[in-house]
């Protein structure tokens, strides 16, 4: 059975190799026709002919796309418009507040094993970081006991944290909102085409393709602004855990060294 399988397989083997080359020994040699020379009126004629006509855009250029994309890419050249410059105002505001997180915690937990609570508050007093104003409002409750320090850290990481995240969710929406506006673009143009239909008893492929461009364009064009605005929030929202998690670990210290303290 072995040998008879082996024979098959390579009868099938030599089979598929003969029908791959019978082509290329069956084939004729391709007749050498020469190009006709054209005249030189002719050849003017038809290099005019090549030529795109005086004035019109090149059909890659940026307005060339905003006109062919129709009345819609008004509204998606708003809505970048307006992520652009939300955008710009959240990044310039996360480094006024100074979002610095790495080794935040081994310089806290040094020094508190340096010298308490003591040794943090003079460490921190003039420290201008988003997490050292946070802990600073919590140790000027230390004389209350551990239940104040740690409701006046929570109250104000509240509204810190607030601030950070005040308008993403504006951001997350019109990225959202973006290529659902393509994709009505798109319906918009596919009208376009079947329009076509009831203008004209055969339209050709040239007038259908108005109405088919329109609906590419404003969808890629939804797409493109989508997808960088997706990355841009959840970087927003990556460095707003990252700070959270820090304040957590340092809250944490604090509030047992108060307890020591009181202890």
């Amino acid at each position: 059975m072995r040998i008879k399988a082996v024979n098959t397989t390579g009868i099938i083997f030599v089979l598929l190799i003969s029908l791959g080359l019978t082509p290329l020994g069956g084939e004729e040699p391709a007749p050498d026709n020469q190009p006709t020379e054209q005249s030189a009126p002719e050849a003017a004629e038809t290099a005019e002919q090549e030529q795109p006509p005086e004035g019109q855009e090149s059909s890659g250029s940026v307005w060339s796309l905003l006109v062919k994309g129709g009345y819609t890419m008004i509204g998606l050249l708003l809505i970048s418009t307006i992520i652009a410059a939300f955008a710009l105002e959240r990044y310039f505001f996360f480094r006024r507040n100074k979002l610095y997180t790495k080794g935040y915690y081994d310089r806290i937990r040094a020094a508190l094993d340096s010298g308490g609570l003591d040794a943090l508050a003079k460490e921190i007093q003039d420290d201008d970081l988003f997490l050292s104003r946070i802990l600073r409002d919590g140790l000027r409750r230390r004389s209350h006991g551990r239940q104040d320090v740690e409701k006046a850290i929570e109250t104000s990481a509240t509204v810190e944290i607030g601030k950070l995240e005040r308008g993403l969710n504006l951001l997350s929406n019109l990225g959202n909102l973006a290529p659902l506006l393509g994709f009505f673009g798109t319906v918009v143009g596919m009208r376009t085409s079947f329009l076509q239909f009831v203008e004209k008893a055969a339209p050709t492929a040239r007038d259908l393709a108005v109405g088919v461009e329109e609906a590419l364009i404003t969808t890629a064009t939804g797409l493109f602004i989508a997808m960088p605005t997706y990355l841009i929030y959840n970087l927003f929202i990556y460095n707003i855990d990252s700070v959270s998690i820090e304040l957590e670990k340092c809250t944490a210290a604090v509030l047992t060294a108060v307890e020591d303290e009181k202890g």
